[in-house]
């Protein structure tokens, strides 16, 4: 379910960044991001569509209010674009689609 290789990149350097810190913090942050994924199988519309891109098919979850897990709902998968934090600029361009 994780997409491109930019998704991956992006949930590690979030993941290093948070464990130099706090361990159970990464800890807990892995399971909630694994937790609203999975969720997503079963309910692929309960994120929001990305307001700058105006695409019922690709959409976000907010996490804890700090990261954006930004996603694509194809007919037969849905695919993780990008995560991001909610600080970071965003714009398609950003998206490997």
């Amino acid at each position: 379910m994780y997409g491109p290789p930019t998704a991956r990149n992006k949930i590690e350097e979030i993941l290093d960044y948070i464990s130099k810190d706090n361990l159970d913090a990464e800890a807990q942050l892995i399971n909630e991001f694994e937790k609203r994924v999975n969720n997503l199988k079963k309910y692929p519309k309960s994120g929001r569509i990305v307001p700058i891109l105006d695409n019922e098919h690709i959409r976000e979850l907010i996490i804890r209010h700090h990261y954006r897990i930004i996603y694509q709902i194809n007919k037969d998968r849905i695919e993780i674009l990008t995560i991001r934090h909610v600080r970071q600029d965003f714009n398609q361009s950003d998206l490997d689609i």
